[in-house]
């Protein structure tokens, strides 16, 4: 055998065989794509696209009627015009499920349909001579009626399906972005020597922005920020913070220090737009604090022995705001029974029906009132509270340690 014919079909096959398989690869995905987003469709939405279709093509079956120079009865009218419409959701639902062989089934009921309901209608009266101007210019009104009608049903159909795809592909990266804000932000619920500690981030949309994270080693570091905007673009920062901080920690125990170190880090990754305010505790080996405040929230300590609520205001700007930046830290020392508070402004950040809002006030009468009961409850107090006073508009983030 020569070489001719094999060399002759790896060309084939390299070429014209290798095109027509990328194409029919790259149909059938978008046909996957196009039948994923159909059948992720709500009950009600599948209830709107059906009555749509019933209602433009019941139009077909009043042209129908309408081009007919013979008398019907009402029976034969409405028969006429529910079948158009009827069957119409049939080719539709064959499509949705991208069942095209039902197309035929359809087809040959349609034609069996309309057969039966003009042979049950017997002889009719003319209402107009079928050669007559008035009734050849009905047919062609109606004729170029029905192909403009189905034309543009068509249109929108392409329309709808390409924007569809692009919206279920947008969808599911939304979601395995928030699937992996789930794994990033999980609930803390530790005990550490003589303290506890509980951490929970209630999300205001599907991907927040949020962090509240413990990091134990010979000593321990937890913190919570908040990342400025929401949406994918605010969790893929705070999946960079997290990892900054966790990378860190480990060379720098003071919790300034660690800011320092994630500031530079990440001020040449993200975008002008966004910052970080943050709010770090670090326990040292004797089990004293050093607190850092970078533009966060106050840090509220419920001291048992004075049954108050002190707060620690931020020392420095958010991480992110100028390409040089340091940060400064306090001590802050616990007592059996302290309470210590780390919140985002989603808590505080609440507005009423008349634009007020609740400010801090409130969160630190609840955790004074609250300050002995178990910490998840303490938690549930507060969110509680701030969704009494006003609707969720931003995540809401809680830090809780407490010296036993």
């Amino acid at each position: 055998m020569t070489r001719e014919p094999i060399e002759c079909a790896v060309r084939y096959r390299d070429t014209w065989g290798g095109s027509a398989i990328k194409l029919f690869a790259k149909w059938n995905t978008g046909s996957t794509k196009r039948a994923s987003f159909w059948q992720s469709l709500t009950g009600p939405s599948r209830l709107i696209f059906f009555a749509a279709v019933f209602f433009t093509f019941s139009c077909l079956g009043f042209l129908n009627v309408m081009t007919t120079p013979l008398r019907q009865p009402a029976w034969q009218i409405v028969a006429m015009v529910l079948g158009s419409a009827i069957f119409a959701i049939f080719y539709a639902w064959a499509g949705v499920l991208r069942r095209w062989w039902w197309m035929i089934v359809v087809a040959l009921s349609q034609v069996a349909y309309f057969t039966v309901v003009v042979r049950f209608g017997g002889q009719r009266a003319l209402l107009l001579d079928p050669h007559s101007e008035t009734q050849v210019q009905l047919f062609w009104m109606s004729l170029l009626g029905k192909i403009t009608l189905i034309a543009g049903y068509t249109f929108f159909l392409i329309f709808f399906g390409r924007e569809g795809v692009r919206y279920f592909q947008a969808h599911a990266e939304i979601k395995l972005a928030q699937e992996i804000h789930q794994r990033l932000v999980p609930t803390i619920e530790r005990q550490i020597g003589r303290f506890s500690l509980y951490g929970n981030s209630v999300p205001s949309g599907e991907v927040g922005g949020d962090l509240v994270d413990l990091v134990e080693g010979g000593s321990w570091t937890a913190y919570v920020a908040d990342v400025s905007g929401h949406g994918v673009s605010a969790g893929v920062l705070m999946a960079m913070f997290k990892t900054a901080v966790r990378t860190t920690v480990v060379a720098d125990s003071q919790s300034n220090l660690m800011l320092d170190a994630v500031h530079r880090a990440l001020y040449p990754l993200k975008t002008p737009n966004l910052f970080v305010t943050a709010g770090v505790l670090h326990c040292d080996s004797a089990g004293a604090f050093s607190l850092s405040l970078a533009g966060h929230p106050p840090l509220l300590h419920y001291r048992k022995s004075t049954s108050d609520v002190v707060e620690h205001p931020a020392m420095d700007l958010p991480l992110g705001i100028l390409p040089e930046q340091s940060f400064q830290s306090t001590r802050i020392t616990m007592e059996s029974g302290d309470l210590l508070v780390l919140l985002t402004d989603g808590f505080t950040e609440v507005f009423d029906d008349k634009k007020n809002e609740m400010g801090i006030e409130p969160v630190k009468a609840t955790v004074q009132s609250n300050a002995a009961r178990p910490l998840p409850e303490v938690f549930a107090a507060v969110r509680k509270i701030a969704l009494a006073f006003g609707k969720q508009e931003d995540d809401q983030t809680l830090l809780l340690i407490r010296a036993n």
